[in-house]
């Protein structure tokens, strides 16, 4: 029997290590937030990380764009796109395709790619927690830019799928889930630069009292416009959140002006009964 030993979620943007000094005073109260996170997850010694994420039309295009796809390569390549970190990241095939096959009997029919290149939303994180890339990935995408997007509410019960996934793998097999992406941003719009940090507090507040029912009535139109198109990307919150099953803990957040993004670093308490609505 599995356990989901560890659940985790975390900013993605790529000035995080590309402009890793900008306004010191208050990056280095993030950076020292991932570094607290890394060693968490050091602690956990875990077997595989699911690395919940989404792409920026590097690996996938309109040409094959679904809503969900896991990796089960033995090694991923990271795009380095625009000058974000690359290099392989190590793996674990054997844990992805038990997933894939539990999750597909669930009724989840995920996407399935032995050749999955990794953007910046993968490897901005595995860069700033090098335990979770030591401990080997499992990449599972989420559409969060292409509509029709996946609900809130599809993704939370992912979440929750995925946690019985992992209970169900043999051998006591321990893994972590991490999402990645938001807070509040604007990609490529007018708003480009803005941050809306009372979405950003409240998002997060109801994480840390483990309610995601309000979060799963919230309308996309009404995110765009309130948080900007970056905001989309709390799905993989919600599927960490989810996989967990317990209330958040937030090491740091900050609105962050020079990267364009709110940054939140948060981690899962993962012995509760779960946080679908």
């Amino acid at each position: 029997m599995g356990r989901l030993a560890f659940a985790a979620a975390t900013s993605h943007v790529g000035a995080i290590v590309k402009n890793p000094g900008a306004d010191p005073e208050v990056s280095g109260e993030l950076h020292e937030a991932w570094r607290r996170l890394d060693a968490e997850i050091a602690a956990a010694r875990l077997d595989a990380v699911v690395l919940v994420a989404t792409d920026h039309y590097e690996t996938f295009g309109l040409e094959n764009y679904p809503a969900f796809c896991l990796g089960v390569a033995g090694e991923h390549e990271g795009w380095a796109e625009f000058g974000n970190p690359g290099g392989s990241v190590a793996g674990r095939p054997a844990i992805a395709e038990a997933l894939l096959a539990d999750l597909t009997a669930r009724g989840f029919d995920l996407a399935r790619s032995h050749t999955m290149a990794l953007d910046h939303s993968f490897m901005v994180p595995l860069t700033k927690l090098p335990a979770a890339a030591s401990a080997g990935v499992v990449p599972l995408f989420v559409n969060c830019t292409t509509p029709p997007l996946p609900t809130l509410r599809r993704c939370a019960e992912l979440g929750a799928a995925l946690r019985e996934a992992v209970r169900a793998l043999p051998g006591g097999a321990r893994v972590g889930v991490i999402g990645t992406g938001g807070l509040s941003h604007w990609v490529g719009l007018p708003r480009f630069g803005d941050i809306n940090t009372e979405f950003d507090r409240r998002l997060l507040g109801l994480l840390e009292r483990g309610d995601a029912g309000e979060i799963l009535a919230w309308d996309d139109a009404a995110i765009l416009d309130e948080a900007g198109n970056g905001a989309l990307e709390i799905r993989t919150w919600l599927i960490a959140a989810s996989a967990a099953g317990g209330p958040a803990r937030v090491l740091a957040y900050r609105p962050m002006p020079a990267w364009t993004v709110g940054i939140g670093i948060a981690a899962f308490e993962t012995d509760a009964a779960g946080v679908v609505a």
